[in-house]
């Protein structure tokens, strides 16, 4: 009887610890979800992502200065465009809120030549 109750135990612990595994790899984006449309980007994407997910209420310094970046390299339609369809096939996989993508360049003190809620939500 005593074997049967060890066997048990090991197998609920070992089930435990496959389900807190799994939980806390899915949480963690990996650069394999970002589409190859976002090259360039991952310094907008990766800093600013405790912003963008609603982690922290204003972006920090480094989050400001890659999403800088990214934005001085949108200076023509066709850069635009690829931005924007980055940041939209990118949101639900790394769990941005539209929001915060919107409220991203006024909260950096950065001035579009475009419109982000344009960009965003289409």
């Amino acid at each position: 009887m005593g074997e049967k109750n060890v066997c048990g135990v090991v197998v609920l612990v070992m089930a435990y610890g496959l389900a807190i595994t799994t939980l806390s790899r899915a949480q963690i984006p990996s650069t394999a979800q970002v589409p190859s449309i976002c090259n360039g980007y991952q310094p907008l994407l990766f800093p600013c992502q405790p912003y963008l997910i609603g982690s922290l209420d204003h972006p920090t310094p480094n989050c400001c200065d890659g999403a800088r970046v990214a934005f001085q390299g949108a200076n023509n339609g066709e850069a635009i465009k690829k931005l924007c369809s980055c940041l939209v096939s990118v949101a639900p996989y790394l769990n941005f809120r539209h929001d915060k993508l919107v409220s991203l360049p006024p909260a950096c003190n950065i001035h579009l030549s475009f419109s982000m809620d344009h960009c965003i939500n289409g």
